[in-house]
Protein backbone atom coordinates (compact mmCIF):
# COMPACT_ATOMS: atom_id res chain seq x y z
CA UNK A 1 0.00 0.00 0.00
CA UNK A 2 1.82 3.35 -1.12
CA UNK A 3 0.50 6.45 0.92
CA UNK A 4 1.20 9.73 0.24
CA UNK A 5 0.92 12.84 2.51
CA UNK A 6 1.91 16.65 1.71
CA UNK A 7 2.52 19.08 4.04
CA UNK A 8 2.12 22.75 2.85
CA UNK A 9 2.18 26.15 3.73
CA UNK A 10 -0.99 28.13 3.96
CA UNK A 11 -1.34 30.08 0.60
CA UNK A 12 -3.93 32.50 -0.54
CA UNK A 13 -4.06 35.32 -3.04
CA UNK A 14 -5.97 34.52 -5.91
CA UNK A 15 -8.76 33.40 -3.51
CA UNK A 16 -8.95 36.39 -1.53
CA UNK A 17 -12.06 37.89 -1.14
CA UNK A 18 -13.33 40.47 0.91
CA UNK A 19 -16.00 39.28 3.41
CA UNK A 20 -19.17 40.79 3.81
CA UNK A 21 -20.35 42.44 6.95
CA UNK A 22 -23.37 43.92 8.23
CA UNK A 23 -25.28 46.14 5.53
CA UNK A 24 -22.88 47.48 3.46
CA UNK A 25 -23.82 51.53 2.11
CA UNK A 26 -27.53 51.00 2.85
CA UNK A 27 -29.76 54.03 3.44
CA UNK A 28 -33.93 53.63 3.84
CA UNK A 29 -36.67 55.71 4.15
CA UNK A 30 -38.29 54.22 7.43
CA UNK A 31 -41.51 55.37 6.33
CA UNK A 32 -42.12 53.51 3.16
CA UNK A 33 -44.43 50.93 3.13
CA UNK A 34 -42.18 47.83 0.71
CA UNK A 35 -43.99 45.69 2.12
CA UNK A 36 -47.45 46.91 -0.48
CA UNK A 37 -44.69 47.37 -2.73
CA UNK A 38 -46.28 44.15 -4.90
CA UNK A 39 -45.20 44.80 -8.60
CA UNK A 40 -42.10 45.75 -9.23
CA UNK A 41 -39.65 47.06 -12.07
CA UNK A 42 -36.42 45.51 -12.79
CA UNK A 43 -34.44 47.94 -14.97
CA UNK A 44 -30.97 46.55 -17.00
CA UNK A 45 -27.84 47.62 -15.25
CA UNK A 46 -27.08 50.99 -15.72
CA UNK A 47 -23.45 51.48 -16.84
CA UNK A 48 -22.78 55.29 -15.92
CA UNK A 49 -23.49 57.81 -13.77
CA UNK A 50 -26.04 58.94 -15.97
CA UNK A 51 -28.89 56.71 -14.93
CA UNK A 52 -30.77 56.34 -18.34
CA UNK A 53 -27.85 54.93 -20.30
CA UNK A 54 -28.76 50.90 -19.55
CA UNK A 55 -26.89 47.96 -20.87
CA UNK A 56 -29.18 46.26 -23.36
CA UNK A 57 -26.54 44.60 -25.78
CA UNK A 58 -24.74 41.76 -25.69
CA UNK A 59 -26.03 38.08 -26.16
CA UNK A 60 -26.71 35.89 -23.27
CA UNK A 61 -23.07 35.00 -23.21
CA UNK A 62 -22.22 38.81 -22.09
CA UNK A 63 -20.89 39.20 -18.66
CA UNK A 64 -23.39 42.29 -18.26
CA UNK A 65 -26.37 40.27 -19.64
CA UNK A 66 -25.76 37.26 -17.05
CA UNK A 67 -25.46 39.72 -14.28
CA UNK A 68 -28.85 40.95 -15.03
CA UNK A 69 -30.18 37.50 -15.35
CA UNK A 70 -28.87 36.78 -12.46
CA UNK A 71 -30.58 39.90 -10.24
CA UNK A 72 -33.51 39.22 -11.60
CA UNK A 73 -33.57 34.98 -10.40
CA UNK A 74 -32.00 36.20 -6.88
CA UNK A 75 -34.78 38.66 -6.30
CA UNK A 76 -37.28 36.60 -7.46
CA UNK A 77 -36.64 33.42 -5.52
CA UNK A 78 -36.06 36.41 -1.83
CA UNK A 79 -39.12 38.56 -2.62
CA UNK A 80 -41.91 35.54 -3.50
CA UNK A 81 -44.30 37.86 -2.58
CA UNK A 82 -43.83 40.48 -5.19
CA UNK A 83 -44.17 40.48 -9.10
CA UNK A 84 -41.29 41.44 -10.76
CA UNK A 85 -41.12 42.98 -14.49
CA UNK A 86 -37.85 42.56 -16.49
CA UNK A 87 -36.82 45.02 -18.78
CA UNK A 88 -33.65 43.71 -19.45
CA UNK A 89 -32.83 40.95 -21.96
CA UNK A 90 -34.21 37.50 -20.60
CA UNK A 91 -32.35 34.35 -21.43
CA UNK A 92 -35.47 32.04 -20.60
CA UNK A 93 -37.72 33.81 -23.52
CA UNK A 94 -34.65 34.43 -26.18
CA UNK A 95 -36.21 37.98 -26.90
CA UNK A 96 -35.28 41.51 -25.78
CA UNK A 97 -37.93 42.79 -23.98
CA UNK A 98 -37.05 46.57 -24.24
CA UNK A 99 -37.55 46.42 -28.45
CA UNK A 100 -40.92 45.55 -28.00
CA UNK A 101 -43.74 48.52 -27.85
CA UNK A 102 -44.53 50.12 -25.34
CA UNK A 103 -41.93 49.00 -23.19
CA UNK A 104 -39.22 51.00 -24.87
CA UNK A 105 -40.51 54.27 -24.03
CA UNK A 106 -39.19 53.00 -20.55
CA UNK A 107 -35.88 53.05 -21.44
CA UNK A 108 -35.47 56.40 -23.29
CA UNK A 109 -33.69 59.36 -21.27
CA UNK A 110 -36.11 61.42 -18.87
CA UNK A 111 -35.28 64.67 -16.79
CA UNK A 112 -36.12 63.19 -13.32
CA UNK A 113 -37.64 60.55 -11.77
CA UNK A 114 -40.65 61.09 -11.31
CA UNK A 115 -41.22 61.08 -14.82
CA UNK A 116 -40.28 57.56 -15.61
CA UNK A 117 -42.37 56.69 -12.54
CA UNK A 118 -44.97 58.27 -14.32
CA UNK A 119 -44.83 56.34 -17.26
CA UNK A 120 -44.12 53.17 -15.60
CA UNK A 121 -47.39 53.70 -13.51
CA UNK A 122 -49.11 54.30 -16.73
CA UNK A 123 -47.87 51.47 -18.65
CA UNK A 124 -47.57 48.68 -15.53
CA UNK A 125 -49.21 49.48 -12.77
CA UNK A 126 -46.23 49.00 -10.88
CA UNK A 127 -46.04 50.15 -7.35
CA UNK A 128 -42.07 51.17 -7.56
CA UNK A 129 -39.15 50.02 -9.81
CA UNK A 130 -35.16 48.90 -9.01
CA UNK A 131 -31.98 50.44 -10.96
CA UNK A 132 -28.70 48.50 -10.90
CA UNK A 133 -25.97 51.05 -11.27
CA UNK A 134 -22.50 50.09 -11.90
CA UNK A 135 -20.21 52.51 -10.23
CA UNK A 136 -17.16 50.47 -10.96
CA UNK A 137 -16.56 47.57 -12.67
CA UNK A 138 -12.96 47.06 -14.49
CA UNK A 139 -9.27 45.09 -14.22
CA UNK A 140 -6.17 46.77 -12.71
CA UNK A 141 -2.82 45.47 -13.70
CA UNK A 142 -1.05 44.68 -11.02
CA UNK A 143 3.02 44.13 -11.53
CA UNK A 144 3.83 41.05 -8.95
CA UNK A 145 8.28 41.37 -9.69
CA UNK A 146 10.54 39.02 -10.41
CA UNK A 147 12.21 37.51 -6.62
CA UNK A 148 14.85 35.63 -5.93
CA UNK A 149 15.17 33.07 -2.66
CA UNK A 150 17.57 30.83 -1.47
CA UNK A 151 17.15 28.06 0.09
CA UNK A 152 18.38 24.55 1.00
CA UNK A 153 16.19 21.55 0.85
CA UNK A 154 16.86 18.24 2.04
CA UNK A 155 15.76 14.75 1.55
CA UNK A 156 15.65 11.83 3.75
CA UNK A 157 14.41 8.59 4.52
CA UNK A 158 12.67 6.67 7.86
CA UNK A 159 12.74 3.48 8.32
CA UNK A 160 10.28 2.09 11.15
CA UNK A 161 9.99 -1.40 12.89
CA UNK A 162 9.98 -3.35 16.12
CA UNK A 163 13.64 -2.08 16.89
CA UNK A 164 13.16 1.84 16.26
CA UNK A 165 13.54 4.70 13.75
CA UNK A 166 16.97 4.84 11.67
CA UNK A 167 17.28 7.64 9.79
CA UNK A 168 18.83 6.88 5.92
CA UNK A 169 19.85 8.52 2.91
CA UNK A 170 19.74 11.91 4.83
CA UNK A 171 21.31 14.84 2.73
CA UNK A 172 20.84 18.61 1.98
CA UNK A 173 21.77 20.56 -0.73
CA UNK A 174 21.91 24.31 -1.89
CA UNK A 175 18.82 26.05 -4.60
CA UNK A 176 18.04 28.80 -6.12
CA UNK A 177 14.19 29.62 -6.84
CA UNK A 178 13.36 32.56 -8.92
CA UNK A 179 9.57 33.83 -8.86
CA UNK A 180 9.07 35.22 -12.41
CA UNK A 181 7.49 38.70 -12.84
CA UNK A 182 3.91 38.36 -13.55
CA UNK A 183 0.81 40.23 -14.34
CA UNK A 184 -2.17 40.27 -11.24
CA UNK A 185 -5.26 41.24 -13.12
CA UNK A 186 -7.32 43.07 -10.14
CA UNK A 187 -11.25 43.41 -11.17
CA UNK A 188 -12.37 45.82 -9.02
CA UNK A 189 -16.36 45.99 -8.65
CA UNK A 190 -18.57 48.87 -7.08
CA UNK A 191 -22.39 48.57 -7.72
CA UNK A 192 -25.43 50.51 -5.97
CA UNK A 193 -28.87 49.58 -6.29
CA UNK A 194 -31.92 52.30 -5.76
CA UNK A 195 -35.35 51.39 -5.20
CA UNK A 196 -37.61 54.12 -6.40
CA UNK A 197 -41.62 54.08 -5.33
CA UNK A 198 -44.75 54.61 -7.61
CA UNK A 199 -43.83 58.38 -7.42
CA UNK A 200 -40.13 58.07 -8.50
CA UNK A 201 -38.71 59.01 -5.15
CA UNK A 202 -36.03 57.08 -3.92
CA UNK A 203 -36.71 54.99 -0.89
CA UNK A 204 -33.90 52.56 -0.72
CA UNK A 205 -30.17 52.62 -1.70
CA UNK A 206 -27.55 50.13 -0.98
CA UNK A 207 -23.90 50.12 -2.28
CA UNK A 208 -21.42 47.29 -2.06
CA UNK A 209 -18.05 46.86 -3.32
CA UNK A 210 -15.13 44.06 -3.42
CA UNK A 211 -11.84 42.98 -4.81
CA UNK A 212 -10.83 40.01 -6.38
CA UNK A 213 -7.81 38.84 -8.13
CA UNK A 214 -8.44 36.58 -11.49
CA UNK A 215 -12.09 37.29 -10.90
CA UNK A 216 -15.08 36.39 -12.70
CA UNK A 217 -17.20 39.33 -13.80
CA UNK A 218 -20.61 37.50 -13.27
CA UNK A 219 -19.35 35.34 -10.35
CA UNK A 220 -17.79 38.53 -8.37
CA UNK A 221 -21.33 40.01 -9.04
CA UNK A 222 -23.57 36.91 -7.44
CA UNK A 223 -21.98 37.79 -3.79
CA UNK A 224 -23.42 41.63 -4.97
CA UNK A 225 -26.35 40.79 -5.87
CA UNK A 226 -27.54 38.06 -3.01
CA UNK A 227 -26.20 40.68 -0.52
CA UNK A 228 -28.59 43.00 -2.40
CA UNK A 229 -31.64 40.51 -2.11
CA UNK A 230 -31.31 39.76 1.52
CA UNK A 231 -31.32 43.53 2.04
CA UNK A 232 -34.43 43.88 0.16
CA UNK A 233 -36.21 40.95 1.61
CA UNK A 234 -35.23 41.89 4.83
CA UNK A 235 -36.04 45.99 4.64
CA UNK A 236 -39.83 44.23 3.39
CA UNK A 237 -39.83 42.27 6.54
CA UNK A 238 -39.57 45.41 8.78
CA UNK A 239 -36.09 44.12 9.90
CA UNK A 240 -35.30 47.89 9.70
CA UNK A 241 -38.03 49.03 11.37
CA UNK A 242 -37.51 52.29 14.56
CA UNK A 243 -38.16 50.56 17.88
CA UNK A 244 -39.62 51.58 20.50
CA UNK A 245 -37.27 54.00 22.99
CA UNK A 246 -37.27 53.43 26.99
CA UNK A 247 -40.06 55.72 29.22
CA UNK A 248 -36.87 57.72 29.60
CA UNK A 249 -35.32 58.21 26.75
CA UNK A 250 -33.70 61.35 25.97
CA UNK A 251 -34.39 63.06 22.15
CA UNK A 252 -31.15 62.62 20.06
CA UNK A 253 -30.46 63.97 16.53
CA UNK A 254 -27.55 64.27 13.81
CA UNK A 255 -26.71 68.22 14.17
CA UNK A 256 -24.32 67.99 10.75
CA UNK A 257 -22.02 65.73 9.12
CA UNK A 258 -18.71 66.37 7.89
CA UNK A 259 -17.45 64.33 4.91
CA UNK A 260 -14.11 63.66 3.19
CA UNK A 261 -14.03 65.23 -0.05
CA UNK A 262 -14.53 61.96 -1.87
CA UNK A 263 -17.45 61.51 -0.54
CA UNK A 264 -18.96 64.79 -0.51
CA UNK A 265 -21.62 65.20 -3.24
CA UNK A 266 -22.00 61.29 -3.50
CA UNK A 267 -25.49 60.98 -2.28
CA UNK A 268 -25.37 57.17 -2.31
CA UNK A 269 -22.55 57.67 0.09
CA UNK A 270 -23.94 60.45 2.08
CA UNK A 271 -27.72 58.85 2.60
CA UNK A 272 -25.95 55.54 4.11
CA UNK A 273 -23.95 57.34 6.66
CA UNK A 274 -26.93 58.83 7.75
CA UNK A 275 -28.54 55.98 7.89
CA UNK A 276 -25.31 54.03 9.85
CA UNK A 277 -25.83 57.12 12.26
CA UNK A 278 -29.58 56.50 12.91
CA UNK A 279 -29.13 52.75 12.68
CA UNK A 280 -26.77 52.44 16.05
CA UNK A 281 -28.49 55.35 17.63
CA UNK A 282 -31.77 53.48 18.12
CA UNK A 283 -29.87 50.72 19.67
CA UNK A 284 -30.03 52.20 22.73
CA UNK A 285 -32.76 52.46 24.78
CA UNK A 286 -31.85 55.70 26.67
CA UNK A 287 -31.96 57.77 23.35
CA UNK A 288 -35.40 58.62 21.28
CA UNK A 289 -34.65 59.99 17.81
CA UNK A 290 -36.03 62.91 17.12
CA UNK A 291 -34.87 65.90 14.33
CA UNK A 292 -37.81 68.33 15.95
CA UNK A 293 -36.99 69.31 19.13
CA UNK A 294 -33.73 66.96 20.44
CA UNK A 295 -32.33 67.54 23.73
CA UNK A 296 -28.52 66.35 22.22
CA UNK A 297 -27.40 67.23 18.92
CA UNK A 298 -24.59 64.80 17.58
CA UNK A 299 -22.02 66.28 15.40
CA UNK A 300 -19.81 63.92 12.92
CA UNK A 301 -16.34 65.19 11.15
CA UNK A 302 -15.62 62.02 9.44
CA UNK A 303 -11.70 62.71 7.77
CA UNK A 304 -11.26 59.68 6.25
CA UNK A 305 -13.71 56.70 5.06
CA UNK A 306 -11.53 54.55 2.06
CA UNK A 307 -10.73 51.66 1.13
CA UNK A 308 -7.00 51.32 2.27
CA UNK A 309 -4.40 48.83 0.29
CA UNK A 310 -1.48 46.45 1.93
CA UNK A 311 0.89 45.45 -0.55
CA UNK A 312 2.09 41.40 0.40
CA UNK A 313 5.54 40.84 -1.60
CA UNK A 314 5.98 37.68 -3.62
CA UNK A 315 6.99 34.95 -1.11
CA UNK A 316 8.18 31.18 -0.67
CA UNK A 317 8.11 28.70 1.30
CA UNK A 318 9.40 24.93 1.24
CA UNK A 319 7.21 22.42 1.17
CA UNK A 320 7.33 19.05 2.97
CA UNK A 321 5.90 15.71 1.06
CA UNK A 322 6.34 12.26 2.35
CA UNK A 323 5.89 8.91 0.66
CA UNK A 324 4.93 5.90 2.75
CA UNK A 325 5.89 2.64 2.10
CA UNK A 326 5.16 -0.65 3.79
CA UNK A 327 7.40 -3.67 3.56
CA UNK A 328 7.50 -7.43 5.65
CA UNK A 329 10.29 -9.61 5.09
CA UNK A 330 11.51 -12.82 6.83
CA UNK A 331 14.92 -13.48 8.16
CA UNK A 332 16.98 -16.97 8.36
CA UNK A 333 14.93 -17.78 11.74
CA UNK A 334 12.02 -17.70 10.16
CA UNK A 335 10.88 -14.50 12.21
CA UNK A 336 8.63 -12.08 9.85
CA UNK A 337 9.60 -8.10 10.31
CA UNK A 338 7.18 -5.22 9.26
CA UNK A 339 9.24 -2.10 8.23
CA UNK A 340 7.63 1.06 7.52
CA UNK A 341 9.39 3.40 4.96
CA UNK A 342 8.98 6.85 5.00
CA UNK A 343 10.39 8.85 2.28
CA UNK A 344 10.49 12.57 2.61
CA UNK A 345 11.61 15.31 -0.44
CA UNK A 346 11.33 18.95 0.22
CA UNK A 347 10.46 21.45 -2.76
CA UNK A 348 9.74 25.02 -2.99
CA UNK A 349 5.92 26.40 -3.38
CA UNK A 350 5.67 30.12 -3.89
CA UNK A 351 3.23 32.78 -4.15
CA UNK A 352 3.11 36.09 -6.40
CA UNK A 353 3.03 39.64 -4.95
CA UNK A 354 -0.92 41.16 -4.61
CA UNK A 355 -3.00 43.65 -2.72
CA UNK A 356 -5.17 43.19 -0.11
CA UNK A 357 -7.65 46.02 0.67
CA UNK A 358 -9.57 47.21 4.74
CA UNK A 359 -11.98 49.85 5.40
CA UNK A 360 -10.07 52.78 7.48
CA UNK A 361 -12.20 55.31 9.16
CA UNK A 362 -11.13 58.40 11.45
CA UNK A 363 -12.74 61.56 12.59
CA UNK A 364 -14.72 63.07 15.79
CA UNK A 365 -18.18 62.96 17.33
CA UNK A 366 -19.18 64.96 19.70
CA UNK A 367 -22.52 65.34 21.81
CA UNK A 368 -23.72 69.05 22.17
CA UNK A 369 -26.60 70.19 24.56
CA UNK A 370 -29.03 71.88 21.84
CA UNK A 371 -30.01 74.13 24.04
CA UNK A 372 -26.82 75.63 25.28
CA UNK A 373 -24.45 74.61 22.48
CA UNK A 374 -22.30 73.40 25.04
CA UNK A 375 -20.02 70.16 24.25
CA UNK A 376 -21.19 67.34 26.80
CA UNK A 377 -18.70 64.67 25.20
CA UNK A 378 -16.24 64.41 22.78
CA UNK A 379 -14.76 61.55 20.81
CA UNK A 380 -11.98 60.54 19.00
CA UNK A 381 -12.03 57.21 16.83
CA UNK A 382 -10.02 55.49 14.50
CA UNK A 383 -11.85 52.07 13.17
CA UNK A 384 -10.99 49.45 10.50
CA UNK A 385 -13.08 46.90 9.16
CA UNK A 386 -13.56 44.90 5.38
CA UNK A 387 -16.14 47.59 4.66
CA UNK A 388 -16.06 51.11 4.54
CA UNK A 389 -19.27 51.34 5.97
CA UNK A 390 -18.94 49.18 8.51
CA UNK A 391 -15.66 51.01 9.63
CA UNK A 392 -18.00 53.80 10.29
CA UNK A 393 -20.58 51.86 11.84
CA UNK A 394 -17.90 50.52 14.41
CA UNK A 395 -17.10 54.22 15.34
CA UNK A 396 -21.13 55.22 15.86
CA UNK A 397 -21.67 52.13 18.12
CA UNK A 398 -18.46 52.61 20.42
CA UNK A 399 -20.07 56.80 20.78
CA UNK A 400 -23.83 56.01 21.56
CA UNK A 401 -22.89 53.26 24.27
CA UNK A 402 -20.74 56.63 25.35
CA UNK A 403 -23.86 58.68 24.91
CA UNK A 404 -26.34 56.39 26.69
CA UNK A 405 -23.42 56.07 29.48
CA UNK A 406 -23.72 60.26 30.19
CA UNK A 407 -27.50 59.91 29.87
CA UNK A 408 -28.05 57.32 32.59
CA UNK A 409 -25.55 59.36 34.53
CA UNK A 410 -26.77 62.83 33.93
CA UNK A 411 -29.69 63.35 32.33
CA UNK A 412 -32.94 62.99 33.60
CA UNK A 413 -36.53 63.10 31.50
Amino acid sequence: MKVVRTLFAAFFFAAWHASALAYGGLWLDTGAELRAMKKLVLFPMSVSDDLNAFATDGDESSAVFRQNDYLHRRLAKKLKDANLLRLAPDIAEQRIRETIAPFASLLAPVPDASVRAAEIRRLTMADGYIVPHFRENWVRIDISPETTFHFTLREWTERRDESGTRVTRDYSYPVVHVIPEREMELRIMDVDYTLFDAQGRAVLSFENSDRAYFADALDMYKDLAEEFADTVKDARKGKFRMKTPGENAVSVALSGVLLPEKMTGDAVKERAIRFAFYEEARRREQLRLDSGTPRLLVEADIRRCELVPTWHPPAAWVTTSSTTHDESWTDKQGKRHEVKRIDYTQSVSHSFGYYSYHAEAEGDLRLVDAATGTVLLRRSFAESDDKTMDACRHAFRSFFKDVEKYVKKNMTV
